[in-house]
């Protein structure tokens, strides 16, 4: 399960909470805000003042839409639960006790993005590009589907648990064809320990596109290939 929580914001435009074999469902334009349920724990969350890491991520399963919540990431203890649309609980992992409700979970369940997290995230401002050290990590992976940004970092520390980890955009758009934007990895690691650690994360990077335009390169400082943002 755990490089399934790996997984920064995306914000969608229609889903329907629903299972195929019925004939109604419950249609709403972004969940976060029309979920009332599902509102209230984010705002809660988002009072922690990142003192722990949380992830909100929708997914697919058993034909209905589900909610995974995980409010204590990298916690060895912390009870991850999944809720549908109506805010009940149909799955819960972890704790002390390694339970696990839905064992088919992590085989069946499609995943349909990221919708919030307090930690790794698309920045889009020149200033902060301007100033983004880029010398304490190394890029050994990139790619993309459905608009995420996967990526293998590598760096010092001690398990890359408390990393946190910014997608940075000059907020430049150079036009050629296709148009470009050039990126930056911002990584805050405090562990102190000499161990090599390797890390995924995923971005959302939505945000990058352009009305006018259907693809862009992105010129990811420290990674030596051009990648292609088709969408």
């Amino acid at each position: 399960m755990r490089r399934v929580f790996y997984s920064v914001f995306i914000s969608f435009l229609f889903f329907a909470c629903s299972s195929e074999e019925e004939n109604t469902s419950i249609n709403v334009t972004n969940p976060l805000e029309n979920l009332k349920w599902l509102k209230e724990k984010k705002e809660n969350f988002e009072g922690l003042m990142n003192s722990v890491k949380v992830d909100i991520i929708q997914f697919r399963y058993d034909n209905h839409d589900v909610f995974l919540i995980n409010d204590c990431v990298n916690c060895a203890d912390a009870l991850t639960k999944v809720y549908n649309c109506d805010g009940e609980v149909i799955c819960e992992f972890g704790g002390i006790t390694g339970l696990n409700t839905c064992p088919d979970f992590k085989d069946n369940a499609q995943l349909v993005g990221v919708l919030w997290r307090n930690y790794e995230r698309l920045i889009i401002n020149k200033e902060k590009y301007d100033t983004t050290n880029t010398d304490n990590y190394t890029i050994t992976s990139a790619s993309i589907q459905n608009n995420i940004l996967t990526l293998e970092i590598t760096s010092s520390g001690c398990s890359g648990d408390s990393w946190i980890v910014n997608l940075v955009d000059s907020e430049e758009i150079v036009e050629t064809m296709p148009v470009q934007r050039n990126l930056k990895i911002e990584l805050i690691n405090n562990e102190v320990c000499l161990a090599i650690v390797t890390k995924e994360v995923q971005i959302d990077i939505s945000k990058l596109q352009i009305s006018n335009a259907n693809q862009i390169l992105l010129q990811l400082e420290n990674w030596n290939q051009e990648i292609n943002y088709k969408y």
